[in-house]
């Protein structure tokens, strides 16, 4: 986590569309990472881009603990080496096609 915080820009914000949570701040995001976002611990990434930024689709260790699931997009904005802003998009059954991402890492 220390690595990721680190990444971060002071004034980072996290999105989680269609939710309504906004996060801003490296200490807010922190505290959400290692709480409430805990369940994407285990988590596997697989690169992509969207709309010319950095993004990864996101596999949570699946609900009956084996292999992973397809959780969310994740699109980075990214300024002077340090992520402004992360958006987690959860629609992956419309979005991981369009990206060549499959249901399952």
């Amino acid at each position: 986590m220390d690595a990721l915080v680190a990444l971060l820009h002071e004034d980072a914000t996290l999105s989680m569309p269609p939710y309504d949570m906004w996060l801003s701040g490296r200490d807010q995001m922190l505290t959400w990472f290692v709480g409430t976002g805990i369940g994407c611990r285990g988590s596997r990434m697989l690169p992509t881009v969207a709309n010319g930024m950095p993004a990864f689709g996101q596999y949570r260790v699946a609900e009956h603990g084996d292999g992973h699931e397809a959780w969310a997009l994740q699109v980075l904005e990214i300024s002077d080496g340090r992520i402004v802003s992360f958006n987690a998009f959860l629609d992956t059954d419309r979005l991981f096609p369009l990206f060549g991402l499959g249901s399952t890492p």
